[in-house]
C-alpha cells in the first residue's frame, strides 16, 4: 500500500496522485473488553472494499488501552493488529480515533472514553440523562470537573493526565507507524472544553431564546402560523434556519476561541510530538470542538512541532442536524448542516488543509426516510472532494438499504489534481475531470458501483470485476486534462 501524505488541500500519495477515501466509523466505546468488538477479517475487508469503502476509522478507548497506568492493554492491541492486518490485504487504510463521550463512562456508563483512575471528577457522580445522552455536557459537574483537570495536565498517578495520554498515542505510532494499512491518528473526539464549555452551551441556548423573542433571524409570524396550523415540532424546526443557528453560536465565539487557541492547541503539539519522536508516518487528524457539530470554527493555530508546522496533518470536522440522536432526525434540514460544514470549509481554507470528515450521518441504515438527506451530504463532499467516514458500523450494514446511498462511484487515486467529480442522477451518470501533472506516472483509479452501460475517456482504461456487479475502473493518461464518463 501506498504511504498517504499531504499536499496542500490534498491527500497524496508517492505517484503523485490525488486520494478520495471514503468508509465507515467502527466504534468500541463499552469498557473492560480484551478484543475489539467487531471481527474484522479478511473475509470482511473482502466485502468492504467491493462496496467502494477504502478507510475505516478505528474508535478505540483510553480505558481499553490502558486499564491500569502505564499497563497496556496487549490482548485488545493483539485484537487490532489482526484488524490492520486484514485491511492491508485489501487496500483499506485505517486511521486511529480516540474516542471519548462525556469524558469517561463514570458510574453511569453512559459516557465512555478515560478509565477510572484518570478521571478526577472532584467527587461529583454523573447522572443519568433526562433525554438525551449528550445532556451531561450542559451541567454535569463530572463532566466538567474531568475536563478541566485534563486540559491543565494535572498530576495523576505520578504524571500529567496529558502526559499519560500523549504516552499512550505514543506506544500506539512506536506499534503501528509502519504498518501499511495505516492512514493516521485522530488524537481526540470531540474535544470538550470541561466547565468553560458548559458555559458555552448555555450562553449559546440563552442567545437563541432572546434571538427567537426578539431577534431578527427568527420569522416570529411564520412560526407561530405553521404551529397553530400543524401542532408539531416540526413546524419549528423548518423555521431554525442558519443565520438563527449562527446568531445563537455566535453568544460562545469568545470562550470557543480562548479554549482553543490556549488548551486545545497546546494539547495537540504535545501529543503529536509524542507520536512524531515515534514515527513520521500517519497524518496528525485534529478535530474541532464538540460546538463544532454546531457550527463553531475551529480558530486554533495548525499544528506545530518544536516550531515548526507540521507537514502531514489534516481536518476532521464532524457535524449533524440539531435533530441527531432525536425521533425527529427524519427531519434533518440540509440547509442547516451544509452552513455548519461551511464552517470547515472555512477553516480548511484559513489554514490550507486537507479535509477529511470523520463524522456524520447518524440515522437508521433501514429506514429510507432519511436518505435524500444522506446523499446531499455525499454530494456536498463531492464538491469539496472531501474523504468521509459515515457514523456508525452496525452488524450487517454492508448488506443494509444504507448501501444505496453510500456505495457509490468515486474516484479513490487520480494523477495529478482533482478537477471535479459528480454524479448525475436523474441521468444517471458519474463524471469526472482530472488534470494529469506531468510527475504523476500510475493510472487513475475510480471505483464503480454498479455494472455500466458505457465508458467515455480518452485514455486507455481496464475494468476489473469486483463483487455484486462493481468494479474498479483504471484509467492510463498523459499529462493534461481529462474527462472520464460512466453511464449506467
Amino acid at each position: 500500500m501506498d504511504r498517504i501524505g499531504v499536499t496542500g488541500k490534498a491527500f497524496t500519495d508517492p505517484h503523485g496522485r490525488t486520494r478520495i477515501f471514503n468508509g465507515f466509523n467502527f466504534d468500541h466505546k463499552a469498557g473492560g473488553a480484551d478484543t475489539f468488538r467487531y471481527a474484522l477479517d479478511r473475509a470482511f475487508f473482502a466485502r468492504y472494499a467491493a462496496r467502494g469503502f477504502n478507510v475505516l476509522r478505528l474508535g478505540v478507548t483510553w480505558e481499553n488501552l490502558e486499564p491500569t497506568p502505564g499497563e497496556y492493554n496487549e490482548s485488545y492491541l493483539r485484537s487490532m493488529d489482526a484488524i490492520f492486518t486484514a485491511a492491508a490485504a485489501h487496500g483499506v487504510y485505517i486511521f486511529l480515533d480516540m474516542h471519548q463521550d462525556l469524558y469517561s463512562g463514570f458510574e453511569t456508563r453512559i459516557g465512555d472514553g478515560a478509565p477510572a483512575w484518570a478521571t478526577l471528577s472532584d467527587g461529583y457522580r454523573q447522572r443519568k440523562p433526562f433525554y438525551a445522552w449528550g445532556e451531561g455536557y450542559f451541567w454535569s459537574k463530572a463532566v466538567h470537573a474531568s475536563f478541566d483537570h485534563f486540559w491543565a495536565n494535572d498530576e495523576c498517578c505520578g504524571r500529567g493526565l496529558q502526559e499519560h495520554f500523549a504516552a499512550l498515542w505514543g506506544m500506539l505510532a512506536r506499534r503501528y507507524g509502519d504498518q501499511p494499512a495505516l492512514l493516521g491518528y485522530d488524537l481526540l473526539n470531540e474535544p470538550f472544553p470541561g466547565s468553560s464549555g458548559g458555559a458555552m452551551l448555555r450562553r449559546l441556548a440563552l442567545r437563541g431564546v432572546k434571538e427567537a423573542l426578539t431577534g431578527k433571524t427568527f420569522p416570529r409570524k411564520a412560526v407561530l402560523r405553521d404551529l397553530l396550523r400543524e401542532k408539531n415540532a416540526v413546524a419549528l424546526l423548518r423555521h431554525m434556519h442558519p443565520a438563527f443557528l449562527a446568531e445563537a453560536v455566535g453568544a460562545a465565539a469568545a470562550l470557543c476561541r480562548k479554549f482553543d487557541q490556549e488548551c486545545y492547541a497546546p494539547f495537540l503539539e504535545r501529543v503529536t510530538a509524542a507520536i512524531r519522536r515515534e514515527t513520521q508516518n500517519g497524518i496528525i487528524m485534529a478535530e474541532q470542538s464538540i460546538l463544532g457539530n454546531l457550527g463553531a470554527t475551529q480558530e486554533g493555530p495548525a499544528i506545530r512541532v518544536d516550531g515548526r508546522r507540521e507537514p502531514n496533518q489534516c481536518y476532521a470536522p464532524h457535524a449533524y442536524d440539531i435533530t441527531v440522536d432525536t425521533p425527529m432526525y427524519k427531519y434533518a434540514d440540509n440547509t442547516r448542516v451544509a452552513s455548519f460544514f461551511d464552517a470547515a470549509a472555512r477553516r480548511q481554507d484559513a489554514q490550507n488543509l486537507p479535509v477529511l470528515v470523520g463524522e456524520w450521518g447518524g440515522a437508521d441504515s433501514h429506514s429510507r426516510a432519511w436518505f435524500p438527506h444522506a446523499q446531499f451530504l455525499l454530494d456536498y463532499f463531492d464538491r469539496r472532494q472531501w474523504g468521509q467516514t459515515y457514523w456508525t458500523y452496525a452488524e450487517g450494514d454492508l448488506e443494509a438499504p444504507l448501501m444505496e446511498v453510500l456505495s457509490r462511484s468515486c474516484p479513490q487515486a487520480i494523477p495529478g489534481t482533482i478537477d471535479y467529480y459528480l454524479t448525475d442522477r436523474g441521468n444517471r451518470v458519474f463524471c469526472l475531470g482530472y488534470t494529469h501533472a506531468e510527475n504523476a506516472a500510475a493510472p487513475a483509479t475510480i471505483y464503480i458501483h454498479k455494472p455500466c452501460k458505457a465508458i467515455e475517456t480518452d485514455g486507455i482504461y481496464r475494468l476489473t470485476p469486483l463483487e455484486d456487479g462493481a468494479s474498479l475502473l483504471e484509467v492510463q493518461t498523459q499529462p493534461g486534462q481529462h474527462r472520464v464518463q460512466v453511464q449506467f
